[in-house]
């Protein structure tokens, strides 16, 4: 076992985890939570990660991860990053359902762990911006007034509660950015001022609106600058995550338009009076277009205003600060150097960090094919033993009932794991080798693939008819119906390679099958997965997962 103290840390897959995990990982054994996979994380495999694929606001989901991390040796801290967010100025039901209830569980999480530390990550978006001269500091009210700040308030008057049995830190964090830039409206910005577009000059206000910025790997080192030093902070403390003061629009305009064309262009600038019924016509008309601006009616609300940061106790307190080669007026050159260098892995870097989704469709099709386990299987079994299907399915129908019934439920599964992590070649390669055996026991090609083509049928009948699949139709087939289509074709090509060269006589029809031994390839594989993702429980029927012993006091501002 590993001497190496053990963090858990949420959000793995987003911006600062993915960095996060690269600077730990030969310090610390990590436990990488996240709703996608590695894979589709592009996090490279490591012996000090293991990745668990799970939905931190799933409390019954939560509490198989926690019973597995005891069984490896339980975890020292955790740093939770994972979040919502969008740019829309609506309370989304998500910023309750991850922001405010996934940290309440992963506070209970971390509480039945014993963890040394529990490090959240804020936003200084929790905290109304200033008035014009003052600075927000660690000691200011949490006291927003947008869905994702408040969502930040509630998740930090938690972490103040549970401090009464474990040590906290609150990281309150500026707009993270990276050499590839990956925050949205900085993004958006570059990209509409570097660009040739009607609006390419155009400054809301004075140009004076400003926020502050923090490079991610000086984020990174932050948190391991409290990892590192746990055992002499408080039981629970503040910090600001961000250089002192902040940069304004305009700032950044005349450095990105120098860099870009070799010499400062002159913006227009538009008063708020103009700005924003501007605003609002471009956005309805977007609306109406299925293609909406990224600016809102709500930014003009801040439109000249500051949100200047003095982080002076951050840097006394923890004996850091941000390096200022990183700081963004300074970082600016290189990320317009990989702007204009390498335009198609920009768009594709920026694109997938402005994407947010809710709970990813793959995972969604799977908790409802997990919930639909048994009763898929029941349907599977009827259809192929109807006593009509006896010449369809001869070779099935002389199978012992028990043992089919494992099969199916295997195939089941393998259909789960292939829709869990998007992967289609997990159910190729299994029936791959299902078909040289069954090619050799006298299976005909046809009776194989039309078992694939009935299970395909009922499951996306099944999967189709869920309410909490509604809409899901492109994504359902995509997943399930291509992927057992992609199988069949799959084993008709092993069949015909395998007849080509098989002796004459060398079929046995009607041989009995032979059972697969335990512990199969499946088994292995979902043992080296180490994921533990559950499907949430139906709340259809009024069920409701088992909620933390500790339940949030009413002054929190939390639905029960």
């Amino acid at each position: 076992m590993s001497s190496l103290p053990t963090i858990i840390v949420t959000g793995a897959s987003g911006i600062v985890g993915r960095r996060f995990l690269d600077l730990a990982k030969e310090s610390y054994t990590i436990l990488a939570l996240a709703r996608r996979s590695q894979s589709q994380s592009e996090v490279a495999a490591h012996p000090n990660i293991r990745w668990i694929q799970v939905d931190i606001a799933n409390w019954t989901a939560l509490k198989a991860v926690m019973g597995r991390i005891r069984e490896l040796g339980g975890a020292d801290y955790i740093l939770h990053l994972a979040a919502y967010y969008d740019f829309d100025y609506v309370s989304h039901p998500e910023y309750t359902r991850t922001n405010v209830h996934g940290t309440r569980h992963m506070l209970e999480l971390a509480k039945g762990l014993g963890v040394k530390r529990f490090i959240f990550a804020s936003s200084l978006i929790a905290c109304r911006f200033p008035t014009p001269g003052k600075a927000l500091t660690e000691k200011s009210p949490v006291d927003a007034d947008i869905p994702y700040g408040r969502s930040k308030s509630l998740g930090e008057a938690l972490v103040r509660q549970y401090s009464q049995w474990l040590a906290c830190s609150t990281v309150r964090i500026a707009a993270v950015f990276s050499d590839w830039c990956e925050y949205a409206p900085l993004y958006m910005l570059l990209s509409t001022w570097l660009s040739r577009s009607w609006n390419a000059r155009v400054l809301g206000g004075k140009g004076e609106s400003a926020v502050c910025y923090i490079h991610v790997k000086d984020l990174c080192q932050l948190f391991l600058t409290i990892l590192r030093r746990s055992g002499e902070l408080p039981s629970y403390d503040v910090y600001c995550a961000s250089p002192d003061g902040s940069t304004s629009h305009r700032e950044l305009y005349d450095l990105a338009t120098r860099y870009y064309f070799g010499q400062t262009r002159r913006p227009i600038l538009l008063p708020k009076v103009i700005a924003l019924p501007g605003v609002a016509a471009r956005d309805l008309l977007g609306r109406l277009i299925g293609r909406r601006p990224f600016e809102r009616t709500w930014m003009m609300k801040y439109l000249d205003q500051k949100l200047d940061i003095d982080a002076s106790y951050t840097r006394k307190a923890l004996d850091w600060q941000p390096t200022p080669r990183n700081h963004l007026r300074r970082r600016l050159l290189f990320l317009i150097e990989k702007m204009k260098a390498r335009p198609w892995e920009w768009v594709c870097k920026n694109e997938a960090a402005a994407k947010r989704e809710i709970l990813r469709p793959n995972l969604r099709i799977y908790e409802a094919l997990h919930a639909m386990q048994q009763q898929l299987t029941a349907e599977i079994m009827a259809h192929i033993l109807a006593a009509e299907r006896w010449g369809q399915f001869l070779h099935y129908h002389r199978m012992d009932r028990t043992e089919l019934e494992w099969y199916v439920g295997l195939a089941l599964r393998w259909l789960s794991a292939t829709v869990r992590t998007a992967d289609r070649t997990l159910m190729m390669e299994y029936f791959d080798d299902l078909a040289h055996r069954r090619f050799e026991e006298g299976f005909d090609s046809a009776e194989i693939t039309d078992v694939l083509q009935a299970i395909s049928h009922i499951v996306v009948s099944e999967l189709l008819a869920a309410p909490e699949l509604r809409g899901m139709e492109q994504e359902v087939h995509g997943l399930v119906a291509l992927t057992l289509q992609l199988t069949v074709d799959e084993i008709e090509d092993i069949y015909e390679e395998l007849a080509s060269k098989a002796p004459p006589g060398r079929r046995l029809a009607g041989e009995r099958p032979r059972k697969v031994p335990a512990g199969d390839k499946l088994e292995k594989f979902l043992a080296s997965l180490e994921t533990f993702y559950q499907p949430s429980p139906d709340e259809e029927d009024g069920s409701r997962a088992e909620e933390p012993v500790h339940p949030v006091p009413e002054r929190v501002g939390i639905p029960k």
